[in-house]
């Protein structure tokens, strides 16, 4: 038995947790660009995932087409539902879909709240785009192993929710004249790692977005995003917007006025 897992079995129910703390540089606390990082580990477990059947039964399912993990997943799941009591009809966009693991999530839960809202799906399906300036790690063209077939696959056996709409390209340029100028959006999941490509995502979405509308940034927690975190910050005092810090990792920009 490995050492890994014999450390698991001794410590799995004991309320232990051994975590490897995150190094740059040779550092396990460093700041990049004026962003601190360290081991944030919180020390709260309560897991109500574990408890929803139905949210657990797509996530073994989808898990090995996402690089999200469990507790990121979940909130995307319970956002869904809370965007769609704010408006049934409006839709909701991912950009940074890789494999579709996440996109498979949102699908089910609006299938099971009996949804017909477009859920649009918009990547490149060659890697990330608009690495610049802003972005320490990305260079461009990560994330390319992947397909719209590999997506489509996944939607079909999976989640079998119809009313979704791939848009391939780079988005909003090549493909927001594919979204009706008269759609209005509940919720955006934005997953693509560098700070041009949010920045010019969440600029083309927020006047689309309605009262109480949601903004995820998949990436803000992330010493290698940290031109997303900068991005997020930047609106950090905006009035119109109230912006959560999840320790999961993510950023919530909710839309109050």
């Amino acid at each position: 038995m490995s050492f890994k897992k014999i450390r698991k079995a001794l410590f799995d129910n004991t309320g232990i947790y051994i975590g490897k703390r995150p190094k740059y540089k040779g550092r396990a606390d460093f700041s990049i660009d004026g962003f601190h990082y360290g081991l944030s580990f919180p020390t709260a477990n309560y897991a109500p995932w574990l408890g929803d059947a139905a949210f657990m039964n797509i996530y073994t399912q989808i898990k090995n087409n996402t690089l999200v993990d469990i507790y990121r997943c979940y909130e995307l799941w319970q956002l869904v539902q809370q965007a769609n009591s704010l408006n049934p009809a409006a839709a909701i966009l991912e950009v940074g879909v890789w494999r579709g693991g996440t996109a498979g999530i949102m699908a089910q839960q609006l299938s099971n709240l009996n949804s017909k809202a477009t859920l649009y799906l918009a990547d490149t399906f060659t890697g990330v785009a608009k690495a610049g300036a802003n972005d320490s790690f990305y260079t461009g063209g990560e994330h390319s192993d992947t397909s719209q077939h590999i997506v489509e696959e996944l939607l079909k056996n999976k989640s079998k929710y119809p009313h979704y709409a791939i848009l391939k390209g780079i988005f909003p340029e090549d493909t927001e004249n594919k979204i009706p100028v008269t759609e209005v959006f509940g919720l955006c999941h934005i997953d693509v790692d560098v700070y041009d490509s949010a920045r010019d995502i969440l600029e083309w979405i927020w006047n689309r977005l309605i009262p109480g509308g949601l903004v995820v940034f998949d990436d803000y927690g992330f010493h290698s995003c940290t031109g997303v975190t900068k991005l997020v910050e930047e609106y950090r005092n905006h009035a119109d917007r109230q912006i959560i810090h999840n320790l999961n990792g993510h950023a919530v920009m909710i839309k109050i006025k």
